[in-house]
C-alpha cells in the first residue's frame, strides 16, 4: 500500500512539474513583445529616445517603435552629407556632426558609457530643440571597450543623424499614415523612402511607401 501511495506521490509530483515547465514556456512567448523580436534579429546598434526606438539594420533601413509597437521601417533614398568633429581633444566631451551645405548641426555631449553597454548623451539641434539622455546601444561590429580618448563615441554616426531627421519630421512623415495602414491591413511591413533636400530640418522633398512582406 505504501509503495502504491509513494508511486502515486511521484506522479502527482511530475505532473505539476511538466504543468509549471509548460506554463513557464508560454508565459515567455506571450511575453515577448515585437520589439523584443526584433532586437533579438542581427541589427547595427538601435537608439531609444523616451518612447521611441529606433532599429539600425544591416539593410540600411531603420525601424521605428513606439513604446512595443513597430510603427514603419524608413530609409534616405539621398545620401545624407554631414561632417563630424569632436568639441575637444577627448571625444567624450562633446561631438559636433554638420551639415556642410546648410550649416545645420547636432552636438552631441554629456557622454557617458553605461554598464549595460549603452552610451547616453544629450543632443542639441540646430532648431534649438534638445534632447536629454539619449540611451545609444552600438552594434557589435561598432562595439568598443576604450573609447574614452581620442576616438569619436559615435563610430559611424550617420544612422543616428538620419533617425534625428526623421524625428524633427515626424509630421511630414506621418501623411504616410493612411497608405501605413493599407500596407499594414494586408500583413504587409512598410518602409517609407524619404528624400531629403539639402537641408536636414528643413523639409523632406518626397516621402513614399513600399509595401514588402
Amino acid at each position: 500500500m505504501k509503495d502504491k501511495i509513494k508511486l502515486l506521490s511521484v506522479i502527482i509530483l511530475l505532473t505539476i512539474s511538466l504543468q509549471s515547465c509548460s506554463t513557464d514556456s508560454e508565459e515567455t512567448t506571450i511575453d515577448s513583445t515585437e520589439l523584443e523580436q526584433e532586437l533579438a534579429l542581427e541589427n547595427n546598434g538601435f537608439l531609444k529616445i523616451e518612447s521611441t526606438t529606433y532599429i539600425f539594420k544591416k539593410t540600411g533601413e531603420i525601424v521605428k517603435f513606439e513604446n512595443d509597437d513597430r510603427q514603419f521601417n524608413f530609409k534616405f533614398l539621398n545620401e545624407l552629407s554631414y561632417e563630424a568633429a569632436a568639441t575637444s581633444k577627448h571625444a567624450i566631451e562633446g561631438l559636433t556632426v554638420t551639415n556642410p551645405e546648410t550649416e545645420e548641426y547636432l552636438i552631441f555631449s554629456n557622454f557617458e558609457e553605461l554598464k549595460s553597454g549603452f552610451l547616453k548623451f544629450d543632443v542639441e539641434f540646430s532648431t534649438g530643440q534638445t534632447l536629454s539622455s539619449v540611451l545609444y546601444k552600438p552594434g557589435k561590429a561598432n562595439a568598443s571597450s576604450n573609447r574614452w580618448h581620442g576616438d569619436p563615441m559615435l563610430d559611424e554616426p550617420s544612422p543616428v543623424v538620419g533617425a534625428m531627421i526623421e524625428l524633427s519630421q515626424e509630421e511630414l512623415v506621418g501623411k504616410c499614415r493612411a497608405a501605413f495602414e493599407v500596407c499594414s491591413n494586408t500583413n504587409g511591413v512598410p518602409t517609407v523612402a524619404l528624400t531629403n533636400g539639402k537641408g536636414w530640418f528643413a523639409e523632406i522633398e518626397a516621402c513614399s511607401l513600399e509595401c514588402h512582406d
